[in-house]
């Protein structure tokens, strides 16, 4: 009898783990509500292209547009994108997602890396839904900060940026795909 509730507490124990998270499988929705703010904000699932929109656009553009790629990173990035998901969390309220969220597209861009394979999930700031989506993508992946953007190879969590990178965000995605030894700014509660 011990060893099935040890074995289920290891389970649980799994099962709550930061690396077997799983990308989330909702639809995009591309949803718009008032914050307690009164401005209007993205919210859970949406497409990229909702970012080519107003009010959205404005930021998004200028932040893609006058980042400069690291060129010789990328290459080595494009090399190892092969069989990834890359869940981005953000809000489109939040400085620093209008700053590293458009950069990250266009490094992700510039290798031709399938834009299937990223799922932007914007989260709210009101106080009472704080750092969630409508539909909850957010739950059990410990996201406190944003832009999270959670990396995966064929669906098990492989590393993330939290908030901004450490070197550069071409640097950091490249250590993380390589598995090398990396520690986001502010690491996940595991």
């Amino acid at each position: 009898m011990k060893n099935i509730y040890m074995m289920a507490a290891i389970c649980i124990t799994a099962i709550g783990c930061n690396h077997f998270a799983v990308p989330s499988n909702t639809p995009v929705t591309n949803v718009e509500l008032q914050n307690d703010q009164g401005k209007v904000i993205l919210a859970g699932h949406c497409s990229i292209s909702s970012l080519q929109s107003n009010p959205y656009k404005e930021w998004f553009d200028k932040s893609y547009n006058e980042y400069k790629i690291d060129t010789s990173s990328a290459e080595m990035i494009k090399l190892l994108l092969q069989n990834k998901t890359i869940e981005i969390f953000l809000g489109s309220w939040c400085g620093d997602s209008k700053r590293e969220v458009p950069r990250m597209l266009k490094v992700l861009q510039s290798v031709n890396f399938d834009t299937a394979d990223i799922q932007l999930i914007f989260v709210d700031n009101s106080v009472k839904k704080y750092k969630q989506s409508p539909q909850h993508e957010e739950a059990g992946k410990n996201i406190f900060r944003v832009p999270t953007f959670v990396v995966y190879n064929k669906k098990r969590e492989i590393g993330r940026i939290i908030e901004s990178p450490v070197v550069s965000l071409e640097k950091d995605l490249l250590a993380i795909l390589k598995q090398e030894n990396y520690t986001p700014n502010y690491k996940a509660v595991v």
